[in-house]
C-alpha cells in the first residue's frame, strides 16, 4: 500500500514540475513582449493627447456646435485573443455588463476572442474582431473606427462607449468605462488665434474621426499592456504555486519512504529474533 502511495506521489510531482516549467516559460514570453510593446505604449498617449488638442482648438473655432441625432448605444469591448491572465478579462466583461444595464446598448463592437465568445451568449447585435492584431497600429484602429462609424449612422445610434482595461503599473491592470460620442462639452481655455484651413467645419469633422482613432488605438494599446503584465504575474504566482507544492509533496514523499524502511527494518529485526528464539 505505501508503494503504491510513493507511485502516485512521485507521479504528482513530476506532473507538477512539468506544469512548473510551462508556467516559467509562459511568464519570460509574457516578459519578453512587454519589453517589445510597452515602448509604444507612451507615444501612443501622446499622440492621444496631441489630437485631443488639436480637436479642442478646432471646437471652440466652430461658430455652430454639433448638434448629436439618434438614439441608442454602441458599447466597444476590448479584451484579449488568450486566457491565462488572472481575472483580466472578466474584470473587463464585468464592467461591461454593468454598462449594458445602464445604458440602451443596441449593438456591441466586440475586440478580442473572450469579448465575442462572451457576447455571443448576449441578446444583442454583436461585430466581432477575434485576433485582429499583436501590436496594436493605427491602421487597424482606423478599420474598428470606419467601422463603428458606419454602424452608427446606419443604426441612427447616438452614443459611442468603451470599456477597456486602463494600464496604470504593472501591478494594477483596471477595467475603465468612456464614453467617446458625442464628445464631452470642452471647458474653455486660453485661446490662440487661428486661422482654418480647409474651413473649419469641415477641418472638425476629420479631426473628430482621427481622435476617435486615437481613443480607440490607446485604448487597444493600454488593453494589449494590461493583458501581458496580468499573464506574466499570473504565471509568476502558477509557479511559485507549483514550486510549494513540489516541497509539499517531497516531504510528504520523504516521511513516507522513512516510515517504510523504519517498517522494513522492525520486520527484519523481528525476523531475525524468531530465528533466534
Amino acid at each position: 500500500m505505501s508503494k503504491g502511495k510513493l507511485r502516485a506521489i512521485k507521479k504528482r510531482i513530476e506532473s507538477t514540475a512539468s506544469t512548473m516549467q510551462i508556467t516559467r516559460a509562459m511568464e519570460m514570453v509574457a516578459r519578453a513582449k512587454i519589453n517589445k510593446v510597452q515602448k509604444g505604449l507612451g507615444f501612443i498617449r501622446l499622440y492621444e493627447q496631441s489630437m485631443n488638442r488639436a480637436l479642442k482648438k478646432a471646437y471652440f473655432g466652430l461658430e455652430t456646435k454639433p448638434q448629436t441625432s439618434g438614439e441608442g448605444t454602441l458599447l466597444l469591448v476590448v479584451t484579449s485573443d488568450m486566457g491565462l491572465a488572472g481575472a483580466f478579462n472578466s474584470e473587463i466583461l464585468k464592467l461591461a455588463e454593468t454598462e449594458m444595464k445602464k445604458h440602451p446598448v443596441r449593438h456591441v463592437a466586440a475586440i478580442g476572442v473572450k469579448a465575442e465568445t462572451f457576447f455571443k451568449t448576449q441578446s444583442v447585435t454583436t461585430t466581432g474582431y477575434s485576433h485582429f492584431y499583436d501590436i496594436p497600429d493605427l491602421d487597424e484602429a482606423g478599420i474598428i473606427a470606419d467601422d463603428i462609424i458606419d454602424i452608427m449612422e446606419s443604426k441612427e445610434i447616438m452614443e459611442l462607449r468603451m470599456v477597456y482595461s486602463n494600464f496604470r503599473n504593472a501591478i494594477a491592470q483596471l477595467p475603465k468605462a468612456e464614453r467617446l460620442l458625442p464628445i464631452e462639452k470642452f471647458e474653455m481655455d486660453k485661446r490662440d488665434v487661428f486661422d482654418y484651413e480647409p474651413g473649419v467645419e469641415e477641418l472638425y469633422v476629420d479631426l473628430l474621426h482621427s481622435w476617435v482613432v486615437s481613443k480607440i488605438l490607446l485604448g487597444l494599446y493600454e488593453t494589449r499592456v494590461g493583458e501581458l503584465y496580468a499573464r506574466q504575474n499570473a504565471m509568476k504566482n502558477a509557479t511559485e504555486n507549483a514550486k510549494n507544492m513540489i516541497e509539499k509533496l517531497t516531504l510528504v514523499r520523504n516521511k513516507l519512504r522513512q516510515s517504510n524502511i523504519t517498517q522494513e527494518i522492525i520486520e527484519v529485526v523481528n525476523g531475525a529474533e524468531a530465528l533466534n528464539g
